[in-house]
């Protein structure tokens, strides 16, 4: 049987202010919010340059969508590909977005975390190395 799923088309963050956090990643991340957020929505749909969604709900209380492995590091659910690593997480600092010192992973590129308005950690790598 051939594989079904195709891609993942959408990610759901909770969020305690959709039209606040869809600001910040416009800002910090440069995505593009697909219609206008009232204050008080209750989510927010931004866009990735793949087509891809991003979509911010509201949540009933405070909550992040990071969890706990196994050996006890936090992890997130979430990697997002980016074209300049180092002059975003420049730029990022300078904003003082809490972002996770730049890590080297070999074969596997770089990359480096960084936190939400609402503490959701978010894995920022630079893709997979050519050659």
């Amino acid at each position: 049987m051939k594989t079904v799923v195709k891609r993942i088309e959408t990610v759901y963050l909770p969020v305690q202010n959709p039209a606040a956090s869809a600001e910040w990643y416009q800002t910090n991340l440069n995505l593009t919010i697909s219609a206008p957020t009232a204050p008080d929505a209750v989510q927010a749909r931004l866009s990735l340059e793949s087509g891809q969604s991003l979509f911010l709900i509201k949540a009933k209380e405070p909550i992040h969508a990071n969890f706990t492995e196994i050996g006890g590091q936090e992890q997130c659910i979430l990697t997002m590909e980016v074209k300049s690593l180092y002059e975003l997480h420049k730029q990022l600092s300078e904003n003082g977005v809490n972002v996770t010192e730049i890590q080297n992973l070999q074969e596997c590129g770089s990359n480096f975390y960084l936190y939400d308005l609402d503490g959701n950690k978010l894995d920022i790598w630079s893709g997979w190395p050519e050659g």
